[in-house]
């Protein structure tokens, strides 16, 4: 028997329709591999319409493919070589950061990120070696209108322009933290930070409720002649608050905090405000470290137990409940009611 796709070779295989074919599959003959390069040339990727993707994607979709399967496709797919083994630069830069901004939030589990770091290892990165033009640089580097869209605080509170004569290259330009500095915004004076830099000092103002340090510096003089320098705003607002005469060098000595503790368990005739239990702990509603000048204020304890202050406490969201607001309204009340 010949074959009857077209080679004109003997026909050694007969498939369930009755056709006889040189190879076991009929898409390994030469005249359909002959057939299929010349339907294929001139075209680019996949030759599927979009309304065929669509279908094919949608028949494939929810199916769970079976222990053998895999194994067949595994053996099937040994010794081939990938489409793009070798070959660089298939990506066009616009379609990178396509696929930059797909991936921005996704978060993978420890196992694919195990897997990715894995399969990266010894990988040299895609830009390695290449000069950045001045049109990609300013797409990587920050500007002050990002800036403004993006971190608020930061724009209110650093004032920003470009370097003169170069606001194309849109190099930022801030004033130095040491107020004896000739770049400092007190003698009139502006640097070029690192992008690192800002980019610490946005973590630090915008991350961690506008408290964060990480001032910027013209150089590292500069921080060692600043009084500001490795000093959280936590210390400085206890430093102001020592030179005022409002508290001592430390928050308060022991004897005014048991004044302050009896006061309040007093309060609440030595219940928990939560479970109503025998209180043994006075809870500071609004801690003591970033308030100090309300450590011994009266409206700002509650009677609470062991189990409820590890509970309730500050590492916990319940200081920020609405049923923690109400608790707070009911002691002013009672204190006002205990004044009169």
């Amino acid at each position: 028997m010949i074959c009857n796709y077209g080679c004109g070779k003997e026909g050694k295989f007969q498939f369930k329709n009755g056709n006889w074919c040189c190879s076991k599959n009929w898409q390994s003959c030469e005249a359909m591999i002959s057939i299929n390069k010349e339907s294929h040339i001139g075209k680019i990727g996949n030759p599927c319409s979009i309304e065929t993707k669509l279908k094919i994607s949608k028949a494939n979709k929810g199916k769970i493919r079976s222990k053998e399967t895999k194994i067949n496709i595994g053996k099937s797919s040994k010794g081939r070589i990938p489409w793009n083994k070798g070959k660089t630069g298939i990506y066009s830069k616009e379609t990178l950061w396509e696929i930059g901004k797909a991936n921005r939030g996704k978060k993978f589990s420890k196992e694919r990120r195990k897997n990715i770091a894995k399969t990266s290892t010894g990988r040299p990165s895609w830009n390695k070696g290449k000069k950045l033009t001045n049109e990609e640089k300013i797409k990587f580097q920050l500007s002050i209108s990002k800036i403004k869209k993006k971190y608020p605080l930061f724009f209110k509170i650093e004032e920003m322009r470009y370097e003169p004569g170069k606001e194309d290259e849109k190099i930022i330009q801030v004033h130095c933290k040491n107020h004896n500095c000739k770049n400092s915004k007190e003698q009139g004076g502006w640097f070029s930070p690192l992008n690192i830099s800002i980019s610490e000092r946005i973590r630090q103002l915008e991350n961690i409720d506008g408290t964060g340090g990480s001032y910027l510096y013209c150089s590292d003089k500069c921080k060692d002649e600043c009084p500001l320098y490795r000093k959280s705003v936590i210390q400085l607002i206890k430093e102001d608050l020592i030179r005022a005469g409002h508290i001592s060098d430390s928050w308060y000595v022991s004897s005014e905090y048991q004044t302050w503790r009896r006061h309040i368990l007093e309060l609440d005739d030595n219940k928990c405000v939560y479970c109503e239990k025998e209180a043994t702990v006075a809870h500071h509603i609004l801690p003591q470290k970033s308030h100090p000048e309300l450590s011994l204020d009266p409206t700002n304890g509650l009677s609470v137990c062991q189990e409820c202050h590890y509970k309730y406490g500050h590492r916990n969201p319940g200081c920020t409940t609405g049923k923690l607001s109400t608790l707070v309204c009911d002691r002013i009340i009672k204190i006002k009611r205990k004044e009169k």
